[in-house]
């Protein structure tokens, strides 16, 4: 068999903790600690389940991307960050690295654009690579040896389960994003077209391209649309493709899911009171409580 990689979307999965339907959780001192506790317990069942030989962390830069260069208004509409989040994403920080975990941030680039140009690096190497991610954006990564992987349900998305169930290839699937756009990043897409349609019309033109060419044949209120959002459609592409040369080498020794540090792990878990955790892991220290 050969080698693994999983490759770990950090934000969003750190949100989808955050959000979790469950009661808020603090340390014995009061610190929030409800998206650490999911966060970590999710890493600590990812390992246990598919004990994969290379293991990162991928996290936003904390600059802007260069998409911000390109059109200033990306994601220019999100809220703030809640304010319990930052104390935990530090803390997850601390606990990856305990774990001998890297996290790796860039500055200018997204946890996309890391995922990505790691994932491209290890498939040409032959290492069968699973983007931990529920971001459709990942799917025009996919490859014979890339994959997603959902860390809730176990299921593994290949090129071909894609090719059967959407009837289009990845990179088809990058135009199917560019029509659509992304109300959440705020990529503008084409106005009035949404997932189903701009699948369709792939589906049938195959490419972008091919679409406007043969734009005059697309009726109505979306066809107006469609003919004069040319530009936006092309911006949206360039906004939703991920860069796959962003300045990190594959480390085969850095990245491979070794032993954790015992003792800091210990003496983390016992201040934020992550006393099953520490149960789960065989770990000791005299101040863990849950």
């Amino acid at each position: 068999m050969g080698k693994s990689l999983y490759i770990i979307d950090g934000h969003a999965h750190i949100y989808a903790a955050f959000y979790a339907p469950m009661r808020p959780l603090t340390s014995p001192a009061g610190e929030p600690t409800k998206a650490t506790y999911v966060f970590t317990s999710a890493v600590l069942g990812l390992i246990e389940r598919v004990k994969p030989d290379m293991l990162v962390v991928a996290f936003d830069s904390k600059t802007p991307s260069f998409r911000a260069e390109i059109y200033p208004d990306y994601k220019a509409h999100r809220p703030p960050m809640p304010d319990e989040m930052p104390v935990q994403i530090n803390r997850i920080e601390e606990i990856l690295a305990a774990m001998n975990i890297p996290a790796i941030r860039l500055d200018g680039f997204e946890a996309d654009d890391i995922m990505g140009t790691l994932a491209r690096k290890a498939s040409a190497a032959g290492i069968d690579t699973y983007i931990c991610s529920k971001d459709k954006d990942m799917l025009q990564l996919l490859d014979k040896h890339i994959f997603t992987y959902d860390m809730k349900t176990g299921q593994v998305t290949s090129r071909d389960s894609m090719l059967a169930e959407m009837k289009l290839s990845p990179e088809q699937f990058l135009d199917v994003l560019a029509l659509q756009g992304d109300t959440a990043d705020n990529v503008p897409g084409v106005p009035d077209v949404g997932p189903k349609t701009a699948l369709d019309w792939i589906q049938k033109y195959s490419s972008l391209e091919n679409l406007y060419a043969h734009a005059d044949e697309i009726k109505g209120k979306r066809g107006e649309s469609l003919r004069s959002s040319k530009e936006k459609a092309v911006l949206s592409r360039e906004l939703v493709t991920i860069d796959c040369s962003a300045p990190i080498e594959l480390d085969h020794e850095a990245f491979k899911l070794t032993e954790p540090d015992a003792q800091k792990l210990a003496e983390i878990f016992g201040e934020l009171g992550f006393g099953r955790l520490m149960s789960r892991l065989g770990l000791k220290h005299a101040e863990s409580t849950e």
